[in-house]
């Protein structure tokens, strides 16, 4: 009877750890800085098919020319991220691109429709 409640110890012991293991799997975390790279690791690779915010990124090549479209970017990311992609390329939020690039301006595209924004960039041309 106790070699029965030992084997049964473990079986719980290992189903536990797997358990916890499984639960405990590292998980992208929605934050700004992470979309940020996200988009940035889509322009090398294009590997990146939804965003930590759950809405589709799609990478478009022509030549050497690479656009990156992230939908459903909730506004105060779209505002924050767009911040940091405009000084690193082209940036167009639902289709505009902004002549002026302020903090402001980019609060305003990005709160300009109904729904959260789509923003597309695509980097700098490297000489």
């Amino acid at each position: 009877m106790l070699a029965v409640t030992g084997a049964g110890l473990v079986v719980i012991a290992v189903a536990l750890a797997l358990f916890l293991l499984r639960v405990n799997r590292p998980v992208a975390v929605a934050s700004p800085e992470a979309f940020a790279e996200q988009i940035l690791a889509a322009s090398e690779s294009g590997s990146v098919e939804h965003s930590v915010y759950g809405g589709a990124i799609r990478v478009a090549r022509q030549g050497n020319q690479v656009v990156v479209a992230a939908e459903n970017v909730p506004p105060n990311v779209c505002v924050s991220v767009g911040w940091k992609l405009v000084r690193k390329g082209l940036l167009s939020i639902n289709g505009t691109v902004p002549l002026r690039v302020s903090a402001a301006k980019l609060s305003e595209l990005c709160n300009q429709e109904e729904g959260n924004p789509t923003l597309t960039w695509s980097p700098r041309a490297v000489e």
